[in-house]
């Protein structure tokens, strides 16, 4: 009995013995593993750290970059040409932010008035390194319909190929109401009506259907244009502030002069100098009652109010490159579903106004045009009649387009400006460049 205890007692001892050993065995496998692991996780993070560290310095160059172009009009347009800038050719190393450091090059291109920001970010022990690249054009009109205020949009009046762009809010109604095209971009709240609602909880997100309106939106920096430089054109050609009925022969018959609260301003086409791309420049207010048609610049300095009808018949106009992304919403492989469309995401090089009828353009806009070019009021705008606009208007203090108007964008507008209003073409992450530091 004796023995057989001592027996079980020797086996026990033996099994205690080879789970130990067995323990041991998985401990010498697992903690070097488990050590490893540690290590390698705090490695990574360690490496994450320093990614994330050398992106934002990354951003942080490519915003200086962006400060610098707005800096003024010449350092805009020397960097357009191409012409290096110092600081911003890689030949600079900004240690301005803690962490680590970055430097930047600004060329031009690759299109006409287009410039490339290339920022370069790198972590204090540079090991780590990120790049950004941006893409801007300085762009005075990025739509084809901008005010400062508010924009009601309603009746049968229509805009193509480019945003309605408003710092206050947008309001649809009416037959506009049931159109999805431009897309609507405002600083406040896009609302339609009760069938075609737009935004309905005003500020709150989500505040976009990623297609047709953007509520709450970075509506771009507006320009400040060179008034000066506009007005003194106009006294050149003798376009500032013409009132009256211009006669058959030519000449508006009665220039009012600076001094002129209200000028009314009939027939306007029947000026020989209507066609001639001038700036036509109005001190204050100014009404339109009869045959409109002008070829340029009109600068109206107070609320203006047109009536009338259309009567310049333009040959075949420019069509914008991206016109497509307007009509998102409906776009579809079939074409003439708007004016100058030529199927899925794509768009002819020029159109002629009317020529695809009511259906493609949403109203009857004719063959004709009451402005080819540029409008800017600086109080409110109120047209009523039929006077469509080739090129792009800008309202200081409201639109109210209730009446049968067509715009028609041209996003190759230029005007003197006296600053900066950039618009961003791209943003992209890129290899950093084999530049030594």
């Amino acid at each position: 009995m004796k023995n057989s205890l001592q027996a079980a007692s020797s086996d026990s001892r033996g099994q205690v013995l080879a789970g130990v050993v067995l323990i041991v065995m998985v401990l010498l496998i697992i903690v070097p593993a488990m050590v490893y692991w540690a290590k390698e996780d705090s490695k990574a993070s360690v490496k994450d750290r320093k990614t994330a560290v050398a992106f934002n310095l990354a951003e942080a160059g490519a915003d200086r970059a962006y400060w610098k172009l707005k800096s003024s009009t010449t350092t805009w347009a020397n960097a357009r040409l191409g012409i290096s800038l110092a600081g911003y050719n890689f030949d600079q190393v900004y240690t301005d932010i803690p962490g680590g450091a970055y430097r930047i090059s600004i060329t031009s291109g690759p299109n006409a008035d287009q410039v490339t920001i290339i920022a370069e970010g790198r972590d204090s022990q540079a090991k780590e390194k990120r790049a950004i690249q941006v893409r801007y054009t300085n762009m005075a009109l990025p739509g084809g319909l901008i005010s400062g205020a508010t924009i009601s949009e309603g009746g049968t009046s229509v805009v193509h190929w480019g945003p309605m762009l408003a710092m206050g809010n947008i309001t649809l109604s009416g037959s506009a109401a049931s159109r999805y095209f431009p897309r609507k971009l405002s600083k406040q709240v896009v609302t339609g009506t009760v069938g075609n609602p737009r935004d309905t909880n005003g500020l709150t997100p989500p505040n976009t259907d990623s297609l047709e309106w953007w509520s709450n939106y970075d509506v771009p920096e507006l320009p400040i244009f060179d008034f000066a430089t506009l007005r003194s054109s106009a006294s050149a050609t003798g376009t500032l502030n013409c009132d009256g009925s211009c006669s058959s022969s030519g000449g508006c018959t009665i220039p009012c002069g600076s001094s002129c609260t209200n000028c009314s301003i009939g027939n306007v086409y029947n000026d020989t100098r209507s066609l001639s791309n001038y700036v036509w420049y109005w001190d204050n207010n100014a009404s339109f009652t009869g045959k409109n048609g002008i070829k340029g610049t009109m600068i109206v300095r107070g609320n203006l109010d047109i009536a009338g009808t259309d009567q310049y018949n333009p040959p075949a106009v420019h069509v914008p490159t991206n016109a497509w992304k307007e009509y998102q919403q409906f776009d579809t492989a079939s074409t003439n579903e708007y004016p100058g469309d030529n199927g899925y995401h794509s768009n002819s090089a020029t159109y002629d106004i009317g020529s695809c009828g009511t259906t493609c353009e949403g109203a009857a806009s004719g063959s004709d045009v009451g402005l080819y070019g540029f409008m800017y009021v600086g109080g409110t705008i109120n047209m009523t009649g039929d006077s469509d606009v080739y090129g792009a208007v800008w309202v200081a203090s409201g639109w109210s387009g209730a009446g049968n108007v067509m715009i028609f964008y041209n996003d190759n507008l230029v005007l003197p400006q006296l600053n900066v209003t950039l618009s961003r073409d791209s943003w992209q992450e890129r290899s950093p460049a084999n530049a030594t530091w």
